[in-house]
């Protein structure tokens, strides 16, 4: 199924996973990137980004409301009448979610995925390259950074942890990267920057997989709190991030990308 002219991967997340780790014997490079509604409507005004989204092996979807669009795009009604039909669309994310999963694939995001690569890690002794972003301002995440690798071998004690802070240098970043052993390199530096770097450093490496998991490591190590299952059940986590940090107030305005402007554009692309 295409978003934006993007064609999103047809998967099956245990499928998936064990194609990623345990049956890619010959150690091929794979990247993965999950996009979500923002992504895909940068997607729209920045065509290097969306070049640099091609270049994936997989993309996944990540969030429920491109399920949503699946149901706008794939019918042959008009615009009014599938304007009309929006409320059983968003009833059918609830109540018919596992239907929704068999004809369009399963949802596949950040969070989950990082959780289970490293869980697979941590059972095979592996190595793992994390590349942080570089931001003297933000003094929470520099101090966050001096007791990264600490908090994740206290949770993770047969993975070892490689942290790099990024500073756009890509040749310094591959001669530390090929003087490693890793498994898979983990961008935290949030779309379009963790997309650029995967695709301009990780084909000069040996290591197997690049993914951009935005804050997927904060979760890891209590930096930000998940919410309750129940919560990310109901599709309801960008509730829960909203009450937690009401000063981000900016958080208001992805939230609307991510849901009216994003199903705008999906009419308007219909």
């Amino acid at each position: 199924m295409k978003i934006f002219w993007i064609e999103m991967s047809k998967l099956k997340y245990t499928n998936f996973l064990k194609e990623i780790t345990e049956n890619n014997k010959d150690n091929s490079q794979k990247i993965i990137f999950t996009p979500n509604p923002e992504i895909l409507l940068d997607s729209l005004t920045d065509d290097n980004f969306k070049q640099n989204l091609l270049k994936a092996d997989y993309l996944t979807p990540d969030w429920i409301w491109l399920y949503l669009a699946y149901q706008i795009l794939d019918n042959k009604h008009n615009k009014f009448i599938n304007f009309l039909l929006l409320p059983y669309y968003i009833l059918k994310l609830f109540l018919a979610t596992d239907s929704l999963y068999n004809k369009y694939w399963d949802r596949i995001c950040w969070s989950d995925l990082t959780n289970d690569l490293l869980d697979y890690a941590e059972k095979n002794s592996l190595e793992i390259a994390i590349l942080d972003l570089y931001n003297p301002t933000d003094k929470n995440k520099v101090e966050s950074q001096k007791t990264l690798i600490e908090k994740l071998n206290k949770k993770f004690k047969n993975i070892k942890f490689n942290l790099i802070i990024y500073r756009n240098n890509n040749d310094e970043v591959i001669k530390i990267l090929n003087n490693q052993n890793n498994f898979a390199l983990l961008a935290t530096l949030w779309w379009k920057k963790q997309e650029q770097a995967i695709i301009d450093i990780l084909p000069h490496t040996k290591i197997s997989l690049g993914l951009g998991i935005g804050s997927s490591i904060d979760y890891q190590i209590w930096f930000q709190r998940r919410a309750p299952k129940l919560m990310r059940s109901l599709w309801l986590e960008w509730l829960y991030r909203l009450i937690m940090w009401p000063q981000k107030i900016k958080r208001l305005k992805r939230i609307y990308n991510a849901t009216f402007r994003f199903i705008y554009n999906i009419f308007r692309s219909k």
